[in-house]
């Protein structure tokens, strides 16, 4: 158990280190765009994917406790990513083994995708959150068909669904692995207890698509997976793309190992696949509970939305590595007792991944710094009535390091008389040109000749009107 203790916090660790990196643009959006916004516009408006609703719930109201930072808009995403950690290892222990269950723990403590995400101000942790207690409570009610297990099973199926829509490959799978569960076991008590897994089923969609009601009477339903600013969707158009975001995901994933590292997970995948009946179950589940309705919605999605998958490629590892490690004590070494070289496998793979991850995630993601020093660049300049015109993707980073810093800017018009400054903010690195970006905002009637840059950093300068 201390073990378990020492994986747990040190995957924790490495989670509130990986807080310390600059906004991205996604969090800085559901931040200054919804959560610091009215609770309709939070439960209303899907027209971004930023907004993964009960995630920017709980954003919305850490940041009224403690006031609007970088740290304060992660703290539900960092708090749901080290509570995935110890259901993990509970879960994999009651289907498996502590062995097992201690080995995988300590690749998912150390995983760099999900050690990530659990540092951005995101819904995605809170779905592995309750897809992890789905698996949990979906297996004490495939033991006992308890009717508060099928209660709080339907539960924590609606809050994954809330926290990000996707969510709805995985509780899927749930049902489907819990369904295959039921049918290989019971016999003559099967039929009362698909009752209680479909009246658990019809609660999880049921208050999902409740919780959902506001958008879906404004948006439709369709949007909860294909956001407006996302355009249209077509059968041709996914039939052009699924592949290269298939490619996308493996990329993904890859990038905060090695391509040898990726190759032996593989290698450990057909193993678990062909050795443990349990594991080859959940596996195909999880595989029939998303592919159908990905063809059906014509939408792969982003990679960090498969990321939950890497808790099932995790376990396969760690079966793989039990097995590989019980025949290298049968051969090589026969003193090698299980529970030390499991211990010392469980915290190698934690110190291999969590390194190569902690050096791979930093720089991946197109983060913004420049907009925390453009911020305090300002700080004592603005004036009210001064204006600061700022493109995508540069706004909403922007907008919240201001928000942070208690600062804003006025309207652009000035009364009679009244000096009013105006500030253009241009990034090089994204594209952007200063004409192109005073073209965006016709009213102001700006030229080019009437600004001079007064701030040049990387990725992002500062023009000033004359």
């Amino acid at each position: 158990m201390r073990v378990v203790l020492l994986l747990i916090a040190a995957g924790a660790v490495l989670r509130v280190l990986a807080m310390r990196w600059p906004v991205m643009h996604e969090e800085a959006m559901a931040c200054t765009g919804f959560a610091a916004r009215s609770w309709q516009t939070v439960f209303s408006d899907l027209g971004h994917p930023s907004n993964n609703v009960f995630h920017t719930v709980l954003m919305r109201l850490s940041m009224q406790v403690f006031g609007t930072h970088l740290w304060s808009i992660r703290l539900p995403a960092l708090v749901a990513g080290i509570l995935v950690m110890p259901l993990f290892y509970v879960f994999v222990r009651s289907m498996f083994n502590r062995y097992i269950a201690l080995i995988a723990l300590g690749l998912v403590a150390g995983s760099g995708c999900l050690v990530e995400y659990s540092a951005i101000g995101q819904g995605y942790s809170l779905s592995w959150l309750g897809y992890l207690s789905a698996l949990l409570l979906g297996r004490h009610l495939a033991r006992t068909n308890n009717l508060v297990s099928a209660v709080l099973l339907g539960l924590a199926s609606a809050l994954a669904m809330w926290s990000v829509p996707t969510a709805l490959f995985p509780v899927i799978a749930v049902y489907l692995w819990v369904f295959v569960q039921l049918s290989v076991k019971y016999r003559g008590s099967l039929n009362r207890r698909l009752m209680m897994l479909f009246f658990s089923a019809v609660l999880a969609f049921g208050a999902a698509l409740l919780l959902y009601m506001p958008a879906i009477s404004r948006h439709g339903l369709l949007t909860l997976f294909h956001p407006l600013v996302e355009g249209e969707h077509s059968w041709s158009g996914f039939l052009n793309t699924h592949q290269d975001r298939a490619f996308d995901l493996w990329a993904w994933i890859n990038d905060t190992a090695a391509t040898w590292l990726s190759f032996l997970g593989f290698v450990g995948l057909l193993f678990a696949l062909y050795i443990s009946s349990k594991f080859r179950v959940l596996a195909v589940t999880l595989v029939a509970g998303a592919i159908p309705f990905v063809t059906l919605l014509f939408r792969v999605g982003d990679p960090w939305e498969w990321a939950y998958v890497l808790f099932v490629l995790h376990l396969s590892s760690g079966i793989a590595l039990f097995y590989l490690l019980k025949l290298v004590q049968e051969h090589l070494l026969p003193g090698l007792a299980k529970r030390l070289r499991t211990v010392i496998a469980a915290v190698v793979m934690f110190a291999l991944f969590g390194t190569l991850g902690m050096r791979s995630i930093a720089d991946r993601i197109e983060r913004f710094p420049e907009a925390a020093y453009a911020t305090a660049w300002f700080g004592g300049i603005l004036k009210p009535g001064d204006s600061v015109l700022v493109e995508y993707p540069w706004e909403a980073p922007l907008a919240f390091h201001m928000r942070a810093a208690r600062m804003d800017t006025g309207p652009l018009s000035a009364e009679p008389g009244q000096v009013t400054g105006v500030y253009v903010l241009v990034g090089p690195a994204d594209g952007q040109t200063l004409p192109g970006v005073i073209a965006h905002f016709p009213d102001t009637h700006l030229e080019p000749a009437d600004l001079k840059k007064v701030q040049d950093w990387r990725r992002l300068e500062i023009y000033v009107r004359r």
